[in-house]
């Protein structure tokens, strides 16, 4: 089946605190599952960057919302393609924090002292969200 994948990047608003981002994940795995999505949001104290995947009217979608959604500002488009195999299959909406993973992996993906996905490229900010999972699920095996 084919669909699309959306990976965008953005800044926190201060309209955004812990109890946002909980009730961002909770009402994005039910509605999620309803549309057929897929994908991770990786959360690093000030950005969001995300993948969505599924069918393309659905990501659009969420999509549009998102860039209307005060919580969110300076919203980046890094990524959207056609793909055949979904990154994130069985993840509603998988949450990764910058503790998720280690030191490592973040400076992997960038140049400057701190984490800016605004800098990545498409494949880089794919990989890097692809890397981050592998980690969560390894840690969260044992």
């Amino acid at each position: 089946m084919r669909f699309v994948r959306l990976i965008y990047a953005s800044r926190m608003t201060e309209d955004c605190d812990l109890d946002a981002i909980q009730a961002i994940l909770a009402v994005s795995r039910t509605k999620n599952k309803e549309r057929d999505i897929t994908g991770v949001l990786f959360y690093d104290s000030l950005m969001f960057m995300q993948c969505l995947e599924g069918p393309r009217s659905n990501v659009n979608e969420v999509y549009r919302s998102i860039i209307r959604d005060k919580r969110h500002r300076k919203v980046q488009l890094l990524e959207y393609c056609e793909a055949t195999d979904r990154l994130f299959p069985d993840w509603a909406m998988g949450f990764l924090g910058a503790s998720d993973g280690n030191r490592e992996v973040l400076e992997k993906y960038t140049e400057a002292s701190k984490f800016d996905p605004y800098r990545l490229t498409a494949s880089q900010a794919r990989d890097f969200l692809v890397e981050m999972a592998a980690r969560k699920r390894d840690t969260l095996k044992t």
